[in-house]
């Protein structure tokens, strides 16, 4: 088996393993069974949380938004094509795009959770995060692929994987997600990010 092939095999498997890890969160918050745990956490990030924080968070906000991300990536993904790197190009445009799109999916798809008090639209989805999932996924197959492509090195990749953690907690910080709603958009983000990067794998095996 060729090193792309073991490559994919790895990324799909644990895109897999985190798509079932997120079925069964999923299922838990559904049913309720986390919400001693969020409650807890929730009150302890309250007393801890310093007006610091808050304003990091505040600032890692927009880094979870479509309208941020994906003109980001489509910038990246052109500049990856004109170089003839097509693989490359349609991983981190997947993710991204995907991204986007899967928040929305789910946020119909899974039954209705309102968020905590401090994020005043009740009537909005709560899990998973946005803001998790989307940063978790763009940060995971960009960062693969600029590697993968001799474009970058720690110095990038370190800090997307900084940004992917600090929008998600971020939500937390700012009281906007339950902590389960966190986990679930990480767990839904590496599912995606790792399937593109396992994609773009396939893609230089042939």
């Amino acid at each position: 088996m060729r090193k792309n092939e073991v490559a994919a095999t790895a990324l799909i498997g644990t895109a897999v393993a985190a798509a079932m890890g997120f079925g069964a969160l999923a299922g838990r918050v559904a049913e309720r069974k986390t919400w001693k745990l969020d409650k807890r956490a929730r009150r302890k990030l309250k007393k801890r949380a310093k007006r610091a924080l808050k304003k990091a968070a505040e600032g890692s906000g927009p880094l979870g938004k479509w309208y941020v991300h994906v003109p980001l990536s489509l910038l990246a993904a052109g500049a990856l094509r004109r170089h003839g790197r097509n693989g490359g190009a349609l991983a981190i445009a997947g993710a991204s795009l995907g991204a986007a799109a899967l928040s929305r999916i789910l946020d119909r798809a899974v039954k209705h959770r309102a968020p905590p008090p401090g994020r005043h639209e009740p009537w909005e989805q709560s899990f998973p995060s946005g803001h998790a999932l989307e940063t978790t996924a763009v940060a995971i197959a960009g960062g693969y692929v600029l590697v993968r492509e001799d474009l970058a090195g720690p110095w990038v990749v370190v800090p997307l994987a900084l940004a992917s953690a600090a929008s998600g907690v971020g939500r937390l910080v700012l009281d906007r997600h339950w902590s389960t709603d966190t986990i679930g958009g990480y767990l839904a983000g590496i599912a995606l990010g790792a399937a593109c990067a396992g994609a773009y794998e396939l893609s230089n095996s042939g």
